[in-house]
């Protein structure tokens, strides 16, 4: 089984951050306690599409990530509702990028700004990272994790909603032992 992980990061220090944008926007949900200034949160909702109800809600710096390791990778940042960075790659039949809203500038300011940054970053960095020639060049690269790495999250392996809902059923300890919060509205859709 390939490696799937889809999962959002709010620009925040706070679980609590997490956890109201889940009530305002009327999802379940798990949220991981803040970390390197990402909250780390897996809404509910159809995958591999943008959740529009968090999105609506979102008025910080909110993170999508998608990676299916044997097909390819997403990223978009998200200011308020306004999605400002995205970042496609696909390699199901042959390579495909879509880089029409991508900026490295964006990134490069996202990634510097953080308290807890491993080193500032140049657009230079940033197109090293994303520019990509063909599949062998993504497996030795791994992008996928030098970005997390250079954004400082914590959690972007084997990660999603799904699969916390499977895990927490076989393991519930889980959520408590790593300080996952659960979320659930009063009504959610």
């Amino acid at each position: 089984m390939s490696e799937f992980t889809e999962c959002y990061y709010l620009y925040s220090s706070n679980q609590n951050d997490g956890v109201k944008l889940l009530k305002k926007a009327w999802l379940r949900g798990y949220v991981y306690p803040a970390g390197q200034h990402w909250v780390t949160i897996l809404p509910s909702g159809r995958p591999f599409r943008p959740n529009k109800r968090l999105i609506g809600q979102n008025k910080g710096v909110l993170l999508h990530l998608l990676h299916a390791e044997d097909h390819g990778w997403q990223l978009s940042v998200y200011e308020g509702r306004k999605r400002t960075f995205h970042y496609t790659c696909e390699w199901e039949e042959e390579l495909s990028i879509d880089q029409e809203e991508y900026d490295r500038h964006k990134m490069v300011e996202l990634i510097n700004r953080n308290p807890y940054k491993i080193k500032s970053v140049t657009p230079l960095d940033i197109t090293k990272i994303f520019y990509v020639t063909d599949y062998e060049d993504i497996i030795e690269r791994n992008p996928v994790h030098q970005i997390a790495e250079l954004l400082r999250l914590e959690h972007y392996e084997w990660l999603s909603y799904d699969y916390m809902q499977r895990d927490c059923k076989e393991n519930p300890e889980e959520l408590t032992g790593q300080g996952i919060r659960y979320v659930q509205p009063l009504f959610s859709f």
